[in-house]
């Protein structure tokens, strides 16, 4: 799926919108201070609405919108220490008679800053694999890599146990074929937004 870039940025500026009118829901900032506390699982997933610019050989190319898929778990070590994993986030771009599939699990280590109202602030390291599977009409190839990057956001108490997560997130993606000596892969920057509820 392919977003071009004012639909991307109309999304981001109605995400912004949405939060500067959103009013404190009864009964949720009370249950939201135990939100963070060890012990607890959240569980969800999220829309990233993301700008990816392909590297071949270390040359930068024509950068692609698009939409990816990516469910989360995490679990509180410490107060306010989460060890997250993303799965399984899935993009799909189909461009004329090709089609990329990217197929990436991350390593998710994050803390969240408590405060008294009922948004959280965090920051979020990513590191894991990405697979890639390019799909033309007369071949296909399959290259796998690195991944490394970061996430920073908020996530604010809607109701008692569900959580409205918004971030912007940035990926360096390493995908190499056996033997290179330059980097292939891309650059992603994306704004992410989910639902997470926790246990």
């Amino acid at each position: 799926m392919t977003v071009g870039r004012p639909v991307t940025y109309q999304i981001a500026g109605a995400l912004l919108i949405a939060l500067t009118l959103m009013v404190e829901p009864a009964g949720a900032q009370e249950q939201h201070r135990h939100f963070t506390l060890r012990g607890n699982v959240e569980l969800g997933g999220s829309l990233s609405f993301l700008a990816s610019q392909p590297v071949v050989n270390d040359q930068n190319k024509k950068t692609i919108y698009t939409v990816s898929v990516i469910p989360f778990v995490g679990y509180f070590v410490i107060d306010g220490l989460e060890l997250g994993l993303n799965p399984a986030a899935l993009t799909v771009n189909t461009n004329g008679d090709l089609t990329t599939t990217q197929l990436r699990v991350l390593f998710a280590p994050s803390y969240n800053f408590r405060t008294p109202s009922v948004a959280t602030p965090f920051v979020e390291g990513l590191a894991g694999i990405t697979l890639v599977n390019i799909n033309a009409s007369e071949a296909s190839s399959t290259l796998k890599g690195f991944t490394w990057g970061g996430r920073a956001g908020i996530k604010v108490a809607l109701v008692e146990r569900g959580l409205l997560n918004i971030g912007v997130q940035y990926l360096r993606v390493t995908t190499n074929p056996e033997g290179a000596t330059t980097r292939s892969g891309a650059n992603e920057f994306a704004v992410n937004v989910g639902w997470t509820v926790w246990l």
